[in-house]
């Protein structure tokens, strides 16, 4: 078999920070682990993935791209590479950069779409008053995407759930949960009343959940909020100054690895306040935080939906999506409880234990070789 027989094809930088660029690397490196391939990914400069058995094709982009205009360029700059590597398989991980793959089957050529978050999905949450019509050659182009891939990857049962009821036949959808983030050592929980939401400031985020709830809380407590480094500036420090609660707060605009992991050092609890959305409630979007909650075995508070109990499960403790009372409450339960927290913590430990990447890359690769062999 030629290396460029099985391509992986990313909408989103390889090189980032974030769990979306680290499961991008970890199916990098399954691809090289189970005979090699190519890498297509957008890059910034210079950098590159090196695995042996890997080659990787980087497509240079302009900073500052939306996510959507990000997808179109890698998908519009993709096609070239497809027609000069003619690949037998090819795992697209976003819909959009799965269509040139589609469009370019001659002699066969297999496709696994790993759809993610959806454009129309994203889109109706950031812009909720949008007509219906103009979304309808978006859903189009997505419905007939996924329906044509010879196999398509839910990274949860709502997700696939989800996939079928937009006519994905069910015997095509393959579920594979993400492991939790590797290589987390944060140390016992802290004593301390820290609380920490790691996440951004997109629309089902829940980002105005936090301050509002611990404004709440009449024992003492810290939030430290974890954002991207290009999140909306002064949001967190606005409310609080609003709040009158700006000596409680600390915002870290780094969500590098190992930043995130200092910051879990000190928490005692960890937030995951995501709101209900079209994209939350469709299995886009997955429950990052309560993730590296999960690695670093941190209690967690988060919003009782399908997509985050699939993932935290006993874990958590849950509160209705955006109920800032409810989770005031949850909050003032366990930062004046201790033993309560630490059996939190364990059952942190125990599920993750259960969300192990061999697990999930193991179904895929075999994805992969049924795929060809078809």
């Amino acid at each position: 078999m030629r290396l460029e027989d099985r391509v992986l094809v990313s909408e989103v930088f390889a090189q980032g920070h974030g769990l979306e660029a680290a499961r991008v690397r970890r199916r990098a490196a399954l691809l090289a682990r189970t005979g090699g391939g190519v890498l297509i990914s957008p890059v910034l400069g210079g950098e590159r993935v090196l695995y042996p058995g890997l080659r990787h094709h980087p497509l240079r982009v302009a900073p500052g791209l939306p996510a959507e205009a990000l997808a179109a360029e890698v998908a519009a700059r993709a096609g070239d590479l497809f027609d000069a590597l003619r690949p037998r398989l090819v795992h697209a991980l976003g819909v959009s950069c799965a269509v040139p793959a589609l469009l370019r089957r001659r002699g066969g050529a297999r496709v696994v779409l790993e759809p993610g978050l959806l454009p129309s999905q994203s889109l109706r949450d950031h812009e909720p008053k949008l007509p219906a019509e103009r979304l309808s050659d978006m859903v189009g182009l997505e419905d007939r995407t996924l329906a044509r891939a010879d196999a398509v990857v839910a990274r949860s049962m709502i997700e696939g759930a989800t996939l079928v009821a937009r006519g994905v036949p069910h015997e095509r959808i393959h579920t594979a949960l993400d492991g939790v983030p590797l290589g987390v050592d944060a140390g016992p929980p802290s004593d301390l009343p820290n609380v920490v939401f790691i996440g951004d400031t997109a629309p089902w985020s829940g980002h105005r959940i936090p301050l509002d709830a611990l404004a709440r809380v009449h024992l003492p407590w810290r939030l430290t909020v974890v954002i991207p480094a290009d999140a909306p500036g002064g949001l967190f420090e606005a409310q609080a100054r609003a709040l009158r609660v700006s000596e409680r707060l600390t915002v870290s605009r780094d969500l590098s690895f190992e930043n995130v992991v200092s910051r879990l050092a000190g928490a005692a609890v960890v937030l995951c306040p995501l709101l209900h959305t079209r994209s939350t409630e469709a299995g886009g979007i997955l429950p990052e935080a309560a993730l590296w909650a999960l690695a670093a075995g941190r209690p967690i508070v988060a919003s009782d939906l399908p997509v985050v109990r699939s993932y935290a499960g006993r874990a958590a403790r849950y509160f209705d999506p955006g109920d800032a009372a409810r989770l005031a409450e949850h909050l003032s339960a366990l930062l004046g409880d201790g033993a309560a927290r630490r059996a939190l913590a364990d059952e942190a430990v125990g599920v993750a234990a259960t969300l192990s990447w061999e697990m999930t890359e193991r179904p895929i690769a075999d994805l992969w070789t049924t795929v060809l062999e078809s």
